[in-house]
């Protein structure tokens, strides 16, 4: 949406954010805080959202890595409404590629979210006042969330693409598209319904996409049989 901001270079990687990126972290930034928050919580919440996308980049390094053990060449990484991508070139060709591309994005997550549950409850971070505590446990449910969620097996998850990848070795590519976008609708579906009932935050917006992103890859896949 908009042309990306460059950022600059990491390990060699060309960095970008669309601005999109800037209303998001708006929008996250307002529905933590109450209707009159403090100084502190406002600022609290800004650092937990920084964090947050600074989490998600590191899922797409995650992937720019697990294209590298391949040789394959990450063109950038940028963050954007939909949360982030790296463009690969050449993108996977083999289902292994694609299964470990796929996979070291959710496994940096929860990486991340294991190394923060040792440091947080084995005494590391003695001294730090309880806001800090708090935004770093934020961040370590956070990053598992993400690392669990990208594991659902419905397009466009990370776990959509190795389920496409597995379904893939055994039936025609566009009937494992269309499982896997079906598969993507039900877990949006599934996200709305969890939201509505007062179950789970941000849920609905996380179905919306799911389900948009994920009829557009069903009405791609029956487009190609043609």
């Amino acid at each position: 949406m908009g042309t990306p901001i460059e950022l600059g270079r990491l390990f060699g990687v060309p960095v970008r954010v669309e601005v999109t990126v800037l209303l998001i972290a708006a929008l996250f930034i307002f529905m933590g805080v109450g209707d009159n928050p403090t100084g502190q919580e406002l600022l609290n919440q800004t650092t937990f959202v920084i964090l947050l996308f600074v989490s998600i980049f590191l899922h797409e390094m995650g992937h720019a890595f697990g294209a590298w053990l391949f040789g394959i060449r990450t063109v950038d990484v940028t963050l954007s409404f939909f949360g982030g991508y790296a463009r690969l070139d050449p993108p996977p060709r083999r289902a292994v590629e694609d299964i470990v591309v796929s996979f070291a994005g959710p496994a940096t997550n929860l990486a991340i979210a294991g190394l923060l549950y040792l440091w947080l409850y084995n005494g590391g971070l003695t001294g730090l006042s309880d806001h800090t505590l708090v935004i770093l446990a934020r961040v370590m449910q956070a990053n598992l969330f993400l690392g669990l969620l990208n594991l659902l097996p419905g397009h466009p998850l990370d776990g959509g693409h190795i389920a496409r990848a597995v379904l893939g070795m055994f039936l025609p590519m566009t009937t494992a598209r269309l499982i896997v976008g079906y598969i993507g609708v039900a877990v949006g579906f599934l996200f709305i319904g969890l939201d509505l009932t007062g179950g789970f935050g941000y849920g609905l917006m996380i179905g919306l996409l799911l389900v948009l992103v994920a009829s557009q890859e069903i009405q791609a896949a029956r487009s190609s049989r043609f």
